[in-house]
Order: structure tokens, then sequence, then C-alpha cells
């Protein structure tokens, strides 16, 4: 299995990225606005197998001092082969000049980015867009 990372966002179908989110869970995200958002990103990082994509992860920052990796998000059927951790590996590397690199996991993965060094912070909070929001991110769910 020969997997292609790719850096940059040419020739990227932005209905793919929104298929790989809806296929892990993450609800409907429309092309446009996935457009939009990776856009905005300082790195991100694009996994393919032939012409397929499979995974996909970006950042969040300020530029200096605060970088967030943000929709690291694998195909079900092809996570557990290494590709989360490569990208993760490389947007790591990309955010080494920033004083804080954070990210939040998906509810239930917090043992894959733990098994690779990551920490898991004693007091951060979100301020719940929706219950779906309370009940995957917090202590405090119904």
């Amino acid at each position: 299995m020969k997997i292609r990372y790719q850096s940059d966002q040419r020739d990227i179908r932005w209905a793919d990225v929104s298929r790989l989110i809806k296929a892990v869970g993450w609800g409907e995200r429309s092309p446009e606005d996935l457009e939009a958002a990776f856009k905005k990103s300082s790195f991100v990082r694009f996994a393919y197998i032939g012409d397929e994509l499979v995974g996909t992860g970006r950042t969040v920052d300020d530029g200096v001092y605060y970088g967030w990796i943000v929709d690291l998000a694998i195909l079900p059927e092809y996570q557990g082969k290494g590709i989360g951790s490569e990208i993760l590996k490389e947007l790591e590397s990309d955010l080494k000049p920033y004083i804080s690199t954070m990210l939040t996991a998906a509810p239930g993965k917090g043992g894959f980015y733990e098994k690779l060094g990551w920490l898991k912070q004693s007091a951060a909070y979100i301020f719940p867009r929706s219950e779906r929001q309370k009940k995957d991110f917090t202590e405090q769910a119904d």
C-alpha cells in the first residue's frame, strides 16, 4: 500500500474531503465550507492511496504562539495503518516553532494521541454550541 502525502491544496476535490468527514462520523460539512476553512489554515495534509483521499489534517494558528491541529481524519477502513500518525507527525513538525501546540481529540480517540506522546490537559474548556458537543466533549453531559 503506497501512501502519497500532499501538503498543499492544489487539485483537492472538496467533495472527497466532505465524504471523508462524514465517514468518520463528524456529520455533514459542505465542500464549499471545507474549502474555505482549509484555505485559512497555515498547514494542511492530505493522504492518498492511488487517487482515493484516505486522510486529512490541518492547523489553526496565530502564526507565533498557538497552534491547533484540527480535522485529523482517516477513513475508518484505513485507520490503524500509520496514516494518522504520519499526518500528525508532519503537522507537529510544521508547528514546532510555536510556543504551544494543542488539539482536540474526537470522542474515544484520546488513546491514539496519548500513545504518540500527547498529554491530556487538565484545564481545557469548551463553550458547547450544541447538545452533541456538550455530550461528546464534557463531563457534564445529561
